[in-house]
């Protein structure tokens, strides 16, 4: 694994973050690690939802730095889509030694229960997070913009609203002019990251170039992190997350394609999908 935002190993400096399941953590964890449940959460883009978000970040930044330790380690099942959101967070609130532990659970290291589970406070002013941005400003700019969809095809071809528990009656759909680059074909068979060069590889298929604005979303803001830190690496110099993802933009009157109702019996609304990578003469 060839990616500068994961460390194999962990060093006795280190801040831990748990961010499996609540469940798992207090069952066992690695000796020392923190839990915050809100890192699971959906969190739209308004004011008050970025006082959401910005105040749980904020406490673990000072949580952090109170400890007087050097860098942050991330961790949970397997380099997934929770720990890469926390280390794209918190390298946006300027804590750029934020890694993830390249390693499947159970990671080496010394273990016990888990006991450290904050619940962060709300703040009462935000500030803007680097590498996020809001509905507004995907309304302003979404003609200008290269978009990623990091969901599933299911969710990008609008038959379903999202991957897991949808709900009946719930709308289905995408951001008008958005590639899918499927989260999961971010890694090999036997789920680890691909290899650098074989990323870069599967970017040249699609119609982008690296100078310019790129905004990956996905349904809540999690799994499009990890395509946000690969593309970084692989020389994209302009690359954000929308925070508020299909969760927020469902709700609103902004345009959509390939719309359809969970649940519903009438076909999907479809637009011609847009893919690119090594699979994308397969659609």
């Amino acid at each position: 694994m060839n990616w500068s935002f994961l460390k194999t190993e962990i060093e006795p400096g280190d801040f831990l973050i748990d961010c499996r399941s609540q469940s798992a953590y207090e069952e066992e964890t690695l000796e020392g690690a923190y839990y915050y449940p809100f890192i699971k959460k959906a969190f739209g883009s308004d004011p008050e939802s970025q006082k959401k978000l910005y105040g749980p970040m904020l406490a673990v930044v000072q949580e952090f730095q109170k400890s007087k330790k050097t860098r942050i380690i991330v961790f949970d099942e397997g380099m997934g889509m929770f720990s890469t959101r926390m280390v794209y967070l918190l390298r946006g609130m300027g804590i750029k030694e934020t890694y993830v532990l390249g390693q499947k659970w159970p990671a080496t290291g010394n273990k016990s229960k888990g006991e450290l589970k904050v619940e962060p406070p709300i703040a009462d002013k935000v500030k803007p997070i680097e590498g996020v941005v809001d509905k507004a400003f995907m309304e302003r700019n979404l003609t200008k913009l290269q978009i990623f969809d990091a969901r599933t095809m299911d969710e990008y071809e609008g038959r379903l609203p999202r991957l897991t528990a949808p709900e009946e009656g719930t709308l289905c759909g995408r951001l008008p002019g958005a590639f899918l680059w499927d989260w999961r074909n971010l890694y090999d068979g036997e789920a680890n990251l691909i290899e650098r060069s074989i990323f870069k590889k599967r970017l040249n298929g699609f119609p982008f170039m690296p100078e310019r604005p790129t905004v990956i979303y996905d349904y809540n803001g999690a799994r499009s992190c990890l395509l946000a830190l690969m593309l970084r690496e692989a020389g994209y110099i302009d690359v954000t997350t929308y925070q508020g993802s299909w969760f927020e933009w469902r709700k609103s009157s902004l345009p959509k394609q390939a719309v359809a109702i969970f649940g519903a019996k009438q076909g999907v609304a479809a637009a011609p999908p847009r893919v690119g990578g090594v699979d994308r003469k397969k659609v």
